[in-house]
């Protein structure tokens, strides 16, 4: 059973990586300094950690979240009356929405900074403080 569950995140690990890999090369974490845009300020620097907080709590947890609840739930089905394998699954679960609650407050936190030391840079601009900055 070890062997098959190793074989599994094997082959599964690399693909989510060249999933991600490919995700973050479209969603433009840098704002700026490419060929074409304007030269990076203050405000895209606050912009880019923005970018990168809202790509691991939009793009990055939910399928991994998601993932974990979903081997956890078979696991649980799957445990046939085990009592040691019900309480692992079951962990699992608890463990897997514990990092959910976490990487949710620590955006709001991290956002909160962001949007704080933001109101004193020039041109950088927030409608709502969940939402990313605009940069002139």
């Amino acid at each position: 059973m070890k062997n098959k569950i190793q074989f599994y995140f094997k082959l599964i690990l690399p693909l989510l990586y060249l999933f991600f890999a490919k995700v973050s090369l479209a969603a433009g974490l840098v704002p700026c300094g490419n060929p074409g845009e304007q030269a990076c300020t203050v405000c895209h620097l606050l912009k880019l950690l923005s970018n990168i907080a809202l790509f691991i709590v939009r793009t990055a947890m939910p399928p991994l979240a998601g993932l974990l609840f979903l081997i956890g739930g078979i696991m649980m089905i799957a445990s046939a009356g085990s009592e040691e394998r019900y309480k692992k699954a079951k962990a699992i679960i608890i463990n897997t929405a514990i990092g959910v609650v976490i990487v949710l407050g620590s955006w709001v936190i991290v956002n909160t900074i962001i949007v704080t030391l933001g109101q004193n840079v020039a041109g950088f601009q927030v409608e709502n403080w969940w939402q990313p900055p605009q940069c002139p």
